[in-house]
């Protein structure tokens, strides 16, 4: 044996190989999870908007930008979970699409402002929706820590940053179907408590994902 296969034998003696995770099944897993989870306590809390699926069909701007919100979720949780698995591209490459969408989805809300979905209804809006969002989202945002801390993930802040918008647009997005639809009323009381638990995550994650 030569001094150079002495020298990788020796590095690599002792160590334990990591078994990630198939990144599309766990991204599955949370969705299926995290939806059943907030539509649950939001639906305990107080009934959902009535005529949703009237709503869906007849308003195609409506449909579609809750088409685009769950994509958001969708491509936020991927990547989140991604982001265990070492990759040669860079961090901002990888970032670039789920926030893309992000904003694409927020953006919907803003275009409301003038040109809104939907006809708001007074009478369907609920009294702590900003709570609500907010508290649904912290017991995903935790269990969603304890998940990928088994990877390791190499940027722990970044992870946690996408795991916590990840979970703060769940309820955000099923507020969409159980609260008053005004645009300014969900930016504000939807959307905006639902990117406060991002930087929760982040906060979380330089705890819970600090390595050893």
């Amino acid at each position: 044996m030569t001094d150079r296969e002495q020298f990788i034998t020796n590095l690599v003696k002792g160590t334990q190989l990591v078994k990630f995770t198939n990144t599309r099944t766990s991204t599955m897993i949370w969705l299926i999870s995290a939806f059943i989870f907030a539509a649950l306590l939001t639906y305990i809390a107080g009934p959902y908007r009535s005529g949703i699926a009237y709503e869906l069909l007849s308003s195609f701007q409506f449909f579609f930008e809750s088409i685009i919100g769950l994509a958001s979720i969708v491509l936020l949780i991927y990547t989140a979970f991604d982001f265990a698995i070492p990759s040669q591209r860079s961090v901002a490459k990888r970032l670039i699409l789920p926030l893309t969408i992000l904003i694409i989805w927020i953006g919907f809300y803003v275009f409301g402002l003038m040109y809104p979905a939907l006809e708001p209804a007074m009478a369907d809006k609920r009294e702590y929706c900003y709570s609500e969002t907010f508290i649904y989202a912290l017991p995903i945002l935790l269990v969603s820590l304890l998940w990928v801390r088994k990877q390791w993930p190499l940027h722990p802040k970044i992870t946690g940053l996408l795991l916590g918008l990840a979970a703060g647009s769940v309820p955000a997005l099923i507020m969409q179907f159980a609260c008053i639809y005004e645009p300014e009323h969900i930016l504000i009381y939807h959307i905006l408590p639902g990117l406060l638990v991002g930087f929760v995550g982040v906060v979380l994650a330089t705890v819970m994902l600090r390595r050893p």
